[in-house]
Protein backbone atom coordinates (compact mmCIF):
# COMPACT_ATOMS: atom_id res chain seq x y z
CA UNK A 1 0.00 0.00 0.00
CA UNK A 2 1.40 3.25 -0.83
CA UNK A 3 1.75 5.98 1.77
CA UNK A 4 -0.75 8.23 0.60
CA UNK A 5 -3.72 5.24 0.15
CA UNK A 6 -2.93 4.35 3.75
CA UNK A 7 -4.09 7.28 5.50
CA UNK A 8 -6.85 6.75 7.80
CA UNK A 9 -5.87 2.68 7.89
CA UNK A 10 -4.40 0.94 10.74
CA UNK A 11 -2.64 -2.23 10.01
CA UNK A 12 -1.08 -4.54 12.25
CA UNK A 13 2.68 -4.64 10.65
CA UNK A 14 4.12 -1.65 8.83
CA UNK A 15 7.64 -2.24 6.28
CA UNK A 16 9.22 0.76 5.65
CA UNK A 17 12.41 1.29 3.00
CA UNK A 18 14.27 4.36 3.49
CA UNK A 19 17.01 3.25 1.56
CA UNK A 20 16.23 6.42 0.26
CA UNK A 21 14.63 9.41 1.91
CA UNK A 22 10.86 9.71 1.70
CA UNK A 23 9.90 13.14 0.03
CA UNK A 24 8.69 14.51 3.26
CA UNK A 25 8.18 14.43 7.12
CA UNK A 26 4.47 14.39 6.46
CA UNK A 27 4.48 10.72 4.60
CA UNK A 28 7.03 9.59 7.04
CA UNK A 29 4.87 10.32 10.21
CA UNK A 30 1.42 8.87 8.48
CA UNK A 31 3.83 5.68 7.28
CA UNK A 32 4.36 5.22 10.91
CA UNK A 33 1.60 6.41 12.70
CA UNK A 34 -0.56 3.66 10.95
CA UNK A 35 0.56 0.87 12.76
CA UNK A 36 -1.18 -0.03 15.30
CA UNK A 37 1.98 -1.31 18.11
CA UNK A 38 5.52 -0.12 17.28
CA UNK A 39 6.72 -3.51 17.91
CA UNK A 40 4.56 -3.95 14.53
CA UNK A 41 7.22 -1.56 12.45
CA UNK A 42 10.10 -3.06 10.51
CA UNK A 43 12.51 -0.13 8.73
CA UNK A 44 15.59 -0.84 6.89
CA UNK A 45 17.80 1.52 6.37
CA UNK A 46 21.20 2.03 3.97
CA UNK A 47 23.51 -0.41 4.38
CA UNK A 48 26.49 0.76 7.06
CA UNK A 49 23.79 3.28 8.45
CA UNK A 50 24.28 3.36 11.85
CA UNK A 51 22.38 6.16 12.81
CA UNK A 52 18.88 4.86 12.15
CA UNK A 53 18.09 8.30 10.81
CA UNK A 54 16.65 9.48 7.64
CA UNK A 55 16.99 13.02 5.84
CA UNK A 56 13.97 15.61 5.92
CA UNK A 57 14.00 16.77 2.40
CA UNK A 58 12.53 19.96 1.99
CA UNK A 59 12.42 22.50 -1.50
CA UNK A 60 12.38 25.84 -0.61
CA UNK A 61 11.95 26.89 -3.48
CA UNK A 62 8.53 25.35 -4.23
CA UNK A 63 7.62 27.35 -1.03
CA UNK A 64 8.21 30.93 -2.25
CA UNK A 65 5.97 32.89 -4.15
Amino acid sequence: MSINKSQGQSVTKVGLNLQFPVFTHGQLYVALSRCTTKQGVKVIFPEGDTECMTQNIVYPEVLLD
